[in-house]
Order: structure tokens, then C-alpha cells, then sequence
């Protein structure tokens, strides 16, 4: 292992860029989060599973066809830091034919769906969620350049912004009509205000050419593979569960693997939107990219993994509580696929660090691998054993893809592919900590399990965050307080009390 890097102004100041540009997503994210949570919580106390179901067939039936086109427009105008008007031009144009392509699919498929399913609402649900590529496909993609230089604020705008109308237009129709269609209709609002805004706030008259197809493809070819091959691992799962276990089955499922990624997702996907920037900036730096990473990971660490065990552990309160008793046949996904989505996200940003050293082929086969292995278990575990079989075979082929991750790292990087579990070794310990409270003290503190559930859900929250923080900060203490995320914690609580003394 090298020695560590003797921080440089210039490394100082990307580190402090790219927590900028954290804060501005987190503070977006967690924004939009709120807002989403509100929706999701009235909506499906309005609506059955099965109207969830119906939804969730045609929307994921979009984001597969959008996943296995995508040429990764964000991410070329980011990789490309030298991007010229034929290279954004191009991408426009193969942004826009992807997004016509794919709606005109999904009209084309919607007579099919319903008859596959034997649900007449499905040909509606599919005619309609059709727009929303057509929309998106239509982003500016210049929008993008604040990304790149680590801009974050415009896209905290946009974020809200398109939230608010989303949710706003769903819970309208939700309250009432009481009908799926409350969710299709926040959808597409919230695309046209997003595209409205990428034109409002950077200003750009996109032409239609092709010019820079070549230099495109180079980057984007690759990274339109693994995009193929995520999307037929992540979006397959509930149109096979519609037909083996009913809209209900499966919007069960869908409700309970967004609730498992809400918590972790939001907290690791601003931390690894801001990382990328930074680690394309330092393409010709390895050891500071290396260690940017780790130092990535050991952030994911600290936040996101704890919250996804925390939602696990807490997950029969908090779905009494949050969406009510019809939602009860959705705790066994969360408490299973949470703790496996808290894993994972200590290497979401793997991805993004290969992407950056340009080793998208890598990443491709990674998926590769992935999906051959996982779709035959999980179409014969649904096969066999119906819903409960779907959400195990889920989180066990999950735990395979950590240690796909850890390979990733190991090829990309030519270090030992435990460095980020060491990295992370703390927050893992914490969790630990956490989970010998809630699987082995908890149970025996009858006490608490006589209060209502909110409060029951309450106090384990608390206990859960005292533990791991707690634990956290003791095992830093007992490895001599390096410099690291707790320390960073601390700073930035320190100078929050001063700004809030001052005032």
C-alpha cells in the first residue's frame, strides 16, 4: 500500500469543490426526498397494491428500454471536459431519436401488456408513461456543464422544482379520483418542468447532427452496454412477479424495494454524483484518485449503510405506521433487501471510478456476469416459492454483486480489492454494534414493545442512531482518532454550534 498523499492545495481544494457539490444534491435530494415520502405515503394509502402494480409494470417497463439505450449523456459531457458544440449537438440528437424510439415502443407494446396480463388498465398505463422518454429525450444537454464543474446549485433548482410539480399534480388526482393515474400524471409534470428548466437556466438552441458520432461512441459505446445489462438486472424483477404473482404481488414488491433504497439511495447518490467530477478531474493523478475514492467510501459508509440497516430493523413499525396495515406483506422485502442495499452502498461509487479511469469495459462485463448468474435464480426461486422466494433470491444474488464490486476495484485500481472494506472498517464495526442491539438486547425490553407503534418506531430510531453513533466514534477513539469521516463530523458540527451561537 503507498504512503499516504501529503494534501496539496490544489487536492484541497477538489475535496472541498466536491463536498460543495454533496451538500448542494444532499440538500436537493433530501428536499425531494421529503417530498417524494409525503407523496408515496397518501398515495398508497389511497391506492390498492394492484393500482401500484399497474404502475409500477409500465414504468419499469420504460426504464428498462431506457436503460438498455442509454448513452449516458451526463456522463460523456462530463468525461468529455473539452466538449465542443458537434459533441453536445450529437449527443442531443441521439438523446432525442432514443426518446421517440422508446415511446413509440411502449405505444406499439401497451395492446400487448394488457392482453399478456389480462388487465385492460395496462394499455393505458403504458400509452401514457410513453411520454415521458419523449420528454427527457429532449434535455439540453449543456445543462450538464454544471456537473461538470461541480455546480451544483442549479441542479438543487431543478430538483425541487420538478418535485414540487410532480408531487403536486400526484396527490391532486390521488385525493380526487383516487386512481393509478395520479402517479402517471406527477411523473410527466414532473418531466416537462425539468425540461423547461435545463433551457431556462442554461440557455442553448441544440441543433440535429451527427458529427461527433465516432468520438461519442468511443466513450459512450461501452458505457451504453452497461447500462443494457443494469437495466435487465434491476428492471426485470417486477414485470416477471406481475404475471407469477399478480399486480398485487408485485407492487408489494416494488413499494418495498423503493422504501429498502430510499433511505441509502438518497444519501449515496449525492455523495457519488459529486465524486465522479472529482475523480475525472484527477484521470491523470491515480494515487490521488485512488484515494479520493476510498475516502468516497468510507463516507458511504458512515451514512448510507447505517441508514439501511436502521430501515430493516425498524421495518414492521415504520410500514404500520407509514403505509398502513394493507402494506404488512411488504416488511419481509425491506427487512431483506435493506441490509443488502446497505452493503452495496459503500460501493456505488465503484461504478463511477472505473467510468472515470475509462475502464467502462470493465464495468460492462461486471454486469455481464451479474445477469447470468441472478436471472436464472431469481426466476426459479419466484418459480418455486412465489413472492418470499423472489425477495431472497434478490438479496442473496445482491451480496454477489458486492464482491463483483470489490473485483472492479481490484482490476481498476491494481490494489487489493479489501481496501474499501478496510476503509470502511469503522462503520461496519458501528453496524455491528447496531445490529447486536436490535437482534439480541432489543427483543428482551418488553417495556417498549407495549407503546404505540409511532412511538415504539420512535424510541428504536433513537436507540438505533445513540448505538451507532456511540460505537462509531468509540472505535475511532480506540484507533487513535485518525483523520477521517468522524472527524470531519465533528468539525463540521463544531462550526454549525458557532454559526448558530452567533445568531
Amino acid at each position: 500500500m503507498s504512503e499516504p498523499l501529503t494534501p496539496s492545495p490544489e487536492n484541497a481544494s477538489l475535496t472541498a469543490r466536491v463536498a460543495r457539490g454533496a451538500a448542494w444534491i444532499f440538500g436537493a435530494g433530501i428536499a425531494a426526498r421529503l417530498l417524494g415520502a409525503l407523496n408515496t405515503i397518501i398515495v398508497a394509502r389511497l391506492l390498492a397494491p394492484e393500482d401500484i402494480g399497474i404502475v409500477a409494470t409500465a414504468t419499469v417497463a420504460m426504464q428498462l428500454l431506457q436503460g438498455i439505450s442509454d448513452i449516458g449523456v451526463s456522463q460523456a459531457v462530463v468525461k468529455f471536459r473539452d466538449a465542443d458544440r458537434d459533441d453536445l449537438d450529437t449527443l442531443f440528437s441521439l438523446s432525442v431519436m432514443r426518446g421517440l424510439f422508446i415511446g413509440a415502443l411502449l405505444f406499439a407494446a401497451a395492446p400487448l401488456a394488457a392482453e399478456f396480463y389480462g388487465d385492460p388498465r395496462l394499455f393505458w398505463a403504458f400509452s401514457a408513461v410513453a411520454l415521458f422518454p419523449v420528454l427527457t429525450g429532449f434535455l439540453n444537454p449543456r445543462f450538464y456543464e454544471f456537473e461538470r464543474d461541480l455546480k451544483f446549485s442549479r441542479e438543487f433548482i431543478v430538483t425541487i422544482l420538478n418535485r414540487i410539480a410532480g408531487v403536486a399534480i400526484s396527490l391532486t388526482i390521488a385525493i380526487i379520483f383516487r386512481t393509478y393515474w395520479a402517479i402517471i400524471g406527477g411523473m410527466l409534470a414532473s418531466a416537462l418542468v425539468q425540461l423547461s428548466l435545463s433551457y431556462l437556466l442554461r440557455p442553448h438552441a441544440p441543433r440535429f447532427t451527427l458529427r461527433s458520432l465516432r468520438k461519442v461512441f468511443g466513450f459512450s459505446g461501452w458505457l451504453a452496454g452497461v447500462s443494457f445489462m443494469a437495466a435487465l438486472n434491476n428492471k426485470l424483477d417486477v414485470p416477471i412477479l406481475t404475471r407469477l404473482a399478480g399486480t398485487g404481488g408485485a407492487g408489494v414488491y416494488f413499494l418495498g424495494l423503493q422504501l429498502s433504497e430510499m433511505v441509502a439511495g438518497q444519501i449515496a447518490a449525492p455523495l457519488t454524483r459529486a465524486i465522479y467530477p472529482g475523480l475525472s478531474e484527477l484521470q491523470e493523478e491515480p494515487e490521488r484518485m485512488r484515494a479520493g475514492f476510498l475516502k468516497g467510501v468510507e463516507a458511504l459508509g458512515a451514512f448510507a449503510m447505517p441508514a439501511a440497516f436502521g430501515l430493516a430493523f425498524t421495518a414492521p413499525d415504520l410500514t404500520l405506521v407509514v403505509l398502513g396495515e394493507k402494506w404488512r406483506g411488504a416488511v419481509p422485502a425491506i427487512e431483506f433487501l435493506a441490509p443488502v442495499i446497505g452493503l452495496q452502498s459503500l460501493f456505488y461509487a465503484t461504478q463511477a471510478y472505473a467510468v472515470a479511469l475509462g475502464l467502462t469495459r470493465l464495468v460492462f462485463f461486471r454486469e455481464l456476469i451479474f445477469f447470468i448468474l441472478r436471472m436464472p435464480v431469481f426466476l426459479w426461486a419466484a418459480l418455486a416459492h412465489g413472492l418470499n422466494g423472489a425477495i431472497l433470491a434478490a438479496a442473496g444474488m445482491g451480496l454477489f454483486h458486492v464482491f463483483l464490486n470489490l473485483a472492479l476495484y481490484a482490476r481498476a485500481s491494481g490494489a487489493p480489492f479489501w481496501e474499501p472494506v478496510a476503509a470502511a472498517r469503522r462503520p461496519i464495526g458501528a453496524v455491528g454494534a447496531m445490529a447486536i442491539w436490535f437482534l439480541l438486547i432489543r427483543p428482551h425490553l418488553g417495556f417498549v414493545d407495549g407503546l404505540a407503534p409511532f412511538l415504539r418506531l420512535l424510541a428504536d430510531i433513537v436507540a438505533g442512531v445513540l448505538v451507532y453513533a456511540g460505537a462509531l466514534f468509540t472505535l475511532w477513539r480506540h484507533q487513535g482518532a485518525p483523520d477521517g469521516i468522524e472527524r470531519r463530523i465533528l468539525s463540521a458540527g463544531s462550526t454549525a454550534v458557532r454559526k448558530f451561537s452567533k445568531n
